[in-house]
């Protein structure tokens, strides 16, 4: 008689083991639709991807040609048009946010190499636009554009 009575408690923490694990297998499947994308869907079909990236690379080359013509007010420019082709690639890769920080905040940094560059490229950005008389040396400039250049290509936007 006690025999049986532990077969059936067993029996029935058995299933209820089985319950909960399939009811826990089952939310976590529920819940990736929630999970933040931010890579471009690889299915897409290829004529808009490679179109995406047309767009980019013909940005990226009209702001490297705006660098080069040297002067201050190109150089500030063309970090500034940096900056805005950064955040329409974040907002390509539906990353969430009002604003370019708000989209590099919700990156994970383990995952991004240039996330730190990228932050820094910002900064400066921020002070060229909101600090009067701010000044930008070439050499500075060429670097915040190789912080840009370098996320963009390890987004793959470039």
């Amino acid at each position: 008689m006690i025999d049986t009575l532990i077969n059936i408690i067993r029996a029935v923490m058995i299933l209820f083991t089985l319950a909960l694990a399939f009811g826990f297998g089952y939310a976590l499947y529920q819940s990736w639709s929630f999970h933040p994308k931010f890579q471009l869907e690889r299915d897409r079909a290829k004529k808009i991807t490679t179109l995406r990236e047309t767009v980019m690379k013909e940005r990226w080359q009209s702001i490297l040609k705006r660098f080069a013509l040297g002067t201050p007010e190109a150089m500030r420019m063309a970090v500034i048009e940096a900056d805005a082709l950064t955040d329409a690639a974040l907002k390509d890769m539906d990353v969430p946010g009002e604003h370019l920080a708000d989209r590099l905040s919700n990156l994970e940094t383990e995952e991004m190499k240039s996330i730190n560059g990228i932050w820094q490229a910002h900064r400066m950005r921020n002070d060229l636009v909101h600090t009067p008389g701010f000044a930008l040396s070439p050499e500075d400039a060429k670097t915040i554009l190789g912080y840009y250049e370098a996320f963009l290509k390890e987004v793959e936007m470039l």
